[in-house]
């Protein structure tokens, strides 16, 4: 699994989440779940221990990097 990486797509707006969501705020960053995490968190969260860190690749808007 040296080789494995893992790509996590956060950069939809998310209009099906209006009003939750908005150009400004898009659904990857809405805490959704009652443990205060959001929707990136959570995502991360399940490929945590499968890859290092340094494995991992977020993709998202440049507006939030």
């Amino acid at each position: 699994m040296d080789d494995l990486l893992v790509l996590i797509m956060a950069g939809g707006i998310g209009t099906r989440f209006w009003p939750l969501s908005t150009k400004e705020r898009p659904k990857q960053f809405l805490k959704l779940f009652p443990d205060d995490r959001s929707l990136l968190q959570k995502a991360y969260e399940r490929i945590e221990g499968i890859v290092p860190p340094e494995r991992v690749i977020v993709l998202t808007n440049t507006a939030f990097v």
